[in-house]
């Protein structure tokens, strides 16, 4: 059998990928932010409410949130989201992905209110966030029938997020800026590349911000 030989090349490609992705997109050097001196306590409960297993309840949400930032979060599918929000991708993602993808812009909200009152939160508020979208999505994909549907969902659930993790690593996962075009099609292209060396393996991908 030549399965060894077969796996080994496409790990190599995963490899080629991951220097691609890292190199195009300016990683290295910029590591991870200083925790702030002082946080938004309303800020912070609220993502930590948001990214834990309980439902984020509208009272969580700060005070002034609605008038800081133009919108008053609703709830659909059980979870608090930002109304306007889209999953922002260079490629189409499934219509799974949706509600996940809203929740998600309202915690990077939540970042940039603590930021706008002064209080900006620490690193850890951005990755709890990525990896909630993570798993959100992977868990999304369960619930498509046939292994196949699940397999392809879960790949581009990868580039997703792969994409997401990158960018927060670029900004040293501090408050979320907006970037141009072509830095997020970079970090696009390079997840692509990865999740599609992942697809010829024909295995259900790790979600890549899971926790152990």
């Amino acid at each position: 059998m030549r399965t060894t030989g077969t796996r080994k090349t496409t790990w190599t490609a995963v490899a080629i990928a991951a220097t691609a992705l890292l190199t195009t997109t300016g990683f290295a050097g910029i590591g991870a932010a200083s925790p702030p001196l002082h946080e938004d306590a309303t800020a912070s409960a609220a993502v930590r409410a948001l990214t834990s297993t309980d439902n984020l309840a509208t009272h969580s949400i700060p005070t002034h949130f609605d008038s800081v930032m133009g919108y008053t979060p609703l709830r659909i599918d059980g979870i608090l989201v930002n109304p306007d929000g889209e999953c922002s991708s260079p490629v189409p993602l499934p219509i799974e992905f949706d509600t996940s993808c809203k929740a998600h812009d309202l915690g990077y909200d939540l970042l940039r209110y603590a930021s706008r009152s002064g209080a900006e939160l620490g690193p850890w508020a951005r990755k709890s966030l990525d990896t909630q979208l993570d798993q959100r999505m992977h868990a999304a994909c369960e619930a498509r029938v046939g292994e196949q549907a699940r397999t392809k969902c879960f790949v581009m659930a990868n580039i997703a997020t792969t994409a997401v993790a990158g960018n927060s690593w670029r900004q040293g996962y501090s408050t979320p800026i907006t970037e141009s075009g072509l830095s997020y099609g970079l970090v696009g292209g390079g997840a692509a590349l990865l999740a599609g060396a992942a697809w010829l393996l024909r295995r259900r991908p790790r979600p890549a911000g899971a926790m152990t």
